[in-house]
Parts: C-alpha cells; structure tokens; sequence
C-alpha cells in the first residue's frame, strides 16, 4: 500500500478549489439536525499506519444566548464508539463587536474541569472567560509584548490544574495564567532552536502534564514540561509521514496519543507522545473523510477524534481506530450553522463548543442518541 499522502494541488489552486467546494457544500452538505452523512462501505478517507514508522525529524454582560432549536432524527440501531453521534445544537452566544461576549475572530476554544468556557478573541488581542451557559466572567489581554499582552492570539489549553496555556502568535512564545487571567509565566521567542517559535499556533496539554505546540512556520510540534522547559521536538517541511505544512491545532487522545491538524496537507497525524508516527488520516476533498483545511481537534473519552474543517464547514468523526463516521454541519449563520469553524472542544458533560470564527460566536452543542 503506498503510504504517502496524496500529491497536492499548489495553494492558490487549493484556495479556489476550497471556495467552489464550500458553496456545493452550502447547498448539498449535511446541517445538524436536518441531515447527517455516514460512510459508505468504501470509505473515501485513506488512513494508514505503522507501529514501527519513526518520523523524519529528531525526536460587562454577555451577549445574547440563543436557545436549541427542536430537530428530527432517526437514530442509529446500535449506539458504539464505531457509529456517529449525534450532537444537537444547544444554545449560542456573540456577535461581532468588542465589548464584553462580543468577538472579532474567534479563533481557539478550551474548556476546563469546571466547565468555565475560555476564548481567544484573536481580533480583540484578548482571552475572555464564560460560564459553560454563555454569561460573561472576566477578559483580559491587550496588543503588545508585555508580560498578558498579544499579538494575534491563536490558542488555548486548560490543564487538569486549572492552568490557562496561550499560544501568543506573533509574539513567538507561549503565555500561562492563572483561571482569574492572572499573569504566571511565559516562555520562547523567535527562532528555530529549542523552545524558539516561528509563530506558535495550536497548544494541548497531556495527561501527564505535557504540554505540545505546534509550530506554524516552523512546521514541526515541541513538547515542554507544564513549566516551560523543552522536551522534545519533532516534524520539518513536507508531505512524508512526520512531516508538516502549517500544522494547525494539536489535541491528546486518553491514551496519550497526539494528533495534529497538518493542514496545508489536508490530513491529521497521529503520534506516540514522544512522537513516533502512528497513523495518518485523510487527504484532499470533499467527501466523507476527506479535508479541506482540517484544524481544531477534539478527543472524546472514549477515543473518537472530532475535527473542525474550516473550508469544509463542518464536523467529521472518527474511529478510536481512525476509521471515518461520518460528518455533520453546513454553512451559514443560523442556529447549528457555521461559518469558518476554528476551533472546538468538549466540556466535562461532553458538549461539544465551537469556535465559530465567520460568524463571531461560540456555538455550543451537546450530545444526544446514536
């Protein structure tokens, strides 16, 4: 079996072909509640994998909530890990502005222990924090490069001790603070040598305490201890197995394993927490395990991998196996509608939160039947 990845078109050819295909999608896609798309016998996706594959580099108020809007379903006969599953759209909250629960981008999304919702307004400069329900807690961050300051703000990650992790863009380093967006420590600057960023994109803290970013322009992924000393790295530029083209987000599975959203390959990889290969899935298109952008990364308890399309407006879910599901979502700005999704992330009830960066606002869904 050839285990590459498929040969891309060049990226101004990948622009144009992500805008015909959004709008086909627009107006034949699968729409939460309304219509929800499985594989076929033959799925589309390709995943490989390999046990011994080692990669090619060194190791005020809130805004208005939105309640749910009542949907149809058919449920599946057999409710697994190995089926799609549902999710119903909950409630929503945003709009375009910079007041308190207002966002311009929206870009990264996490949720601690407590359900608390923390978002990154990117075009804010800012961090502002939610009850799981949408009501304004505190915001905090500014544009500049001091100690709680940004420029462009990607992503957040919230580790079991309640520790916020910033990826900060532009800044080349990652920020941590407290819940209270109280200023604790910050690491990296521009560079390419360990601990050095060239703009630091997606962040996920493992169960250990590990925390894993990945490198935009760097095209690699760097592990760190919780305080910010570097571990390891690994990944360079290209289309092999463990290599990278803007990877995007990164996530944790429960077993520890790491996926990233190697977008500008269409595809995820999926890593040992030491980052040895394991498995790719993916590649260019339309259909049901295909991509066009994959970016945020979600990893249900049961190991189901969830991840956003920003391209594709839409949902896909996978096996704990990397097999494709299915996908849910369509784009526009109704209720259960998205625009450019971003970034998503599961709450400790196992809603479903999303970034919804075209629409400025973060929609909430939660999990229903099979």
């Amino acid at each position: 079996m050839d285990t590459r990845s498929p040969r891309r078109p060049s990226r101004r050819v990948i622009a144009l072909a992500a805008v015909l295909a959004a709008a086909a999608l627009a107006t034949a896609g699968a729409c939460v509640g309304e219509q929800l798309a499985a594989p076929s016998s033959t799925p589309a996706a390709s995943v490989s994998s390999s046990a011994s594959a080692s990669p090619s580099a060194s190791a005020s108020p809130s805004a208005s909530v939105s309640p749910s809007a009542s949907a149809s379903w058919t449920p599946s006969p057999k409710p697994t890990a190995t089926t799609l599953q549902r999710y119903r759209f909950a409630l929503a909250w945003g709009s375009r502005g910079s007041k308190p629960g207002q966002f311009i981008m929206p870009k990264g999304i996490a949720v601690d222990g407590e359900g608390s919702v923390y978002v990154v307004d990117k075009g804010n400069q800012r961090i502002q924090k939610f009850t799981g329900s949408g009501r304004f807690v505190t915001a905090w961050g500014k544009l500049g490069d001091g100690p709680g300051e940004f420029r462009a703000p990607n992503r957040v990650a919230v580790s079991a001790q309640g520790l916020v992790y910033v990826t900060d863009g532009h800044n080349h380093r990652v920020q941590v603070f407290a819940g209270d967006g109280t200023f604790l420590r910050a690491w990296g600057h521009e560079g390419d040598g360990d601990g050095e960023f060239r703009v630091p994109l997606g962040i996920a803290v493992g169960r250990d305490g590990s925390v894993y970013v990945s490198d935009q322009e760097g095209d690699r992924i760097q592990r760190f201890t919780s305080t910010g000393r570097f571990i390891s790295s690994w990944g360079s530029t290209g289309r092999r197995r463990g290599q990278f083209d803007t990877p995007d987000d990164v996530g944790v599975g429960p077993n520890g394993r790491v996926y990233v959203s190697d977008s500008g390959n269409q595809r995820v990889q999926v890593f040992t927490a030491g980052g040895r290969f394991v498995a790719v899935i993916g590649r260019w298109g339309a259909g049901v395990g295909e991509f066009r952008e994959p970016r945020g990364i979600a990893v249900r308890p049961d190991g189901v991998v969830l991840i956003a399309e920003f391209r594709g407006q839409r949902i896909q879910e996978f096996s704990p196996s990397y097999e494709p599901l299915g996908y849910w979502g369509r784009q526009g700005d109704a209720p259960g509608r998205l625009n450019d999704p971003r970034g998503i992330a599961l709450g400790p009830d196992g809603r479903l939160y999303v970034a919804d960066m075209g629409n400025d606002r973060v929609q909430v869904f939660v999990p229903g039947r099979r």
